[in-house]
């Protein structure tokens, strides 16, 4: 069953977190991604529970350096159904002015993710 999700990415977005974190993930309303807008970058992960399982496990193995560019991570779900194109599975990464910076229907790695978010102007101005 799908349901959509944030992942705290051990504690990747601290404001984020629900107060008990060890209940596991936190259900999402459909605005999600409006309340995340300015304040993180939405990873959405959305296919098959094996595959989207797999994507989240690679990202949650690079969870500090997700963490220093404010990174959420959301799954599958009925309130993702505006971010599909297609069926199948896909990743996306969503800038924090809400734009889809990156779509692709394979796994991606959290090290390119990770680069993508470093040549992003934002983030260029976030390290400074």
């Amino acid at each position: 069953m799908h349901r959509l999700c944030l992942f705290t990415v051990l504690a990747l977005w601290p404001t984020m977190a629900p107060a008990d974190s060890g209940r596991g993930p936190t259900p999402v309303q459909t605005d999600t991604l409006d309340a995340l807008r300015w304040q993180a970058r939405p990873v959405v992960v959305l296919g098959p529970d094996a595959q989207v399982a797999r994507q989240v496990a690679d990202l949650q193995s690079h969870a500090q350096q997700l963490t220093d560019r404010e990174v959420v991570i959301l799954t599958d779900g009925p309130g993702a159904d505006a971010l599909r194109d297609g069926a199948g599975f896909q990743v996306l990464l969503i800038g924090k002015d809400g734009g889809i910076k990156m779509r692709s229907d394979t796994p991606v790695t959290a090290e390119h993710i990770l680069s993508l978010i470093d040549s992003m102007p934002m983030r260029q101005g976030e390290t400074r």
